[in-house]
């Protein structure tokens, strides 16, 4: 089974962004000492609106050149050593301002569909462009911010004079929808990929993209109270790296908590702990593959621990892959 660890390289979105430093310099290189011992490379996908923001403001605020040469240097340094670095679009950064040393968060531009069709295309070649500016790899993947997919005909054509034909933004069962979110996953395929060419729920045999989605495992509500208090009672080491605020989900909690529920397999925090359930239950349904999604900035010192057991455990009995070496149909 190949097996991809992909990581959405960003800053916290909420009413606190967070620094590069403990969101995503500190983090990812924990990554690294958790995979690079074994040769296996990840995938980041990069949020390229941020570091093109920090260098359009640097001129009068200084803080934020050191910010994007220090980001900017470990994501060369990460392609260098064969570590994919794809496309990962949050397009409120054109609406988002740095006003007395903090980032200003506007997220009523959240999704690429509330922009026009041109912008739509100014986005996806500028950010596409700066990824390959330092990048050691060929930019061929996309996964939307805050998995905003849908619909994907508004983004076909950007993406499509970019050379991305590869999407990884769905997972099976996944559906949430308030002011700056929607996408609803519920009528995803069970498979590890497909081709598709208007709609990623739709396979078409030789379509012109292919998804690879998240891999979802169904969590209960005792799950999350559990992630909940070990958070709050060992708070060094279940408490995320990054020191920044996620934006609102209104009812995602409350969800999580007294339902169960599908999602993403991720290393974020506690749910890394679910790792070795979700390899089991690929392996029964004999899938081709399984995508790992996390975020630098919620990796907490118990999921580098628990990263570094998964793959010493599994480098051996499994591919760990990364996009540019997919083969599609």
């Amino acid at each position: 089974m190949k097996i991809y660890l992909t990581f959405d390289y960003e800053l916290y979105f909420g009413s606190k962004s967070g620094t590069a430093e403990y969101c995503l310099l500190r983090p990812t290189e924990l990554i690294r000492n958790a995979t690079d011992p074994y040769n296996v490379k990840t995938t980041q996908f990069v949020d390229a609106g941020y570091l093109l923001r920090c260098r359009e403001l640097s001129a009068s605020h200084p803080e934020l050149l050191n910010d994007f040469a220090t980001v900017t240097e470990q994501l060369r340094k990460l392609s260098l050593n064969g570590h994919e670095l794809q496309l990962h679009i949050h397009p409120h950064w054109l609406d988002t301002e740095f006003i007395n040393g903090a980032w200003k968060m506007n997220t009523k531009r959240y999704r690429l569909h509330d922009f026009d069709a041109a912008e739509i295309e100014s986005i996806v070649r500028s950010y596409s462009a700066f990824i390959r500016s330092i990048s050691n790899n060929r930019i061929t993947t996309f996964r939307a911010g805050g998995w905003c997919i849908q619909p994907f005909i508004q983004l076909k054509k950007a993406l499509q004079e970019e050379g991305i034909y590869i999407d990884s933004s769905i997972f099976s069962g996944g559906h949430y929808t308030s002011d700056q979110y929607f996408y609803d996953f519920r009528n995803s395929p069970q498979k590890s990929q497909w081709s598709f060419e208007d709609d990623p729920l739709q396979p078409v045999e030789k379509g012109s993209f292919t998804e690879v989605p998240i891999t979802s495992i169904r969590n209960s509500p005792l799950f999350y109270w559990k992630l909940f208090l070990l958070g709050r009672l060992f708070p060094g080491y279940h408490k995320p790296i990054g020191n920044g605020r996620p934006m609102a989900a209104p009812g995602q909690r409350k969800k999580l908590l007294t339902n169960y529920t599908l999602q993403t397999v991720s290393l974020d925090g506690y749910n890394a702990s679910l790792l070795s359930k979700a390899l089991r239950q690929q392996e029964k349904k004999k899938a081709e593959s399984m995508v790992i999604i996390g975020h630098p900035k919620s990796l907490t010192p118990y999921g580098a621990d628990a990263l570094e057991k998964f793959v010493r455990d599994n480098h051996q009995r499994h591919e760990f892959s990364t996009f540019n070496r997919l083969r599609t149909s």
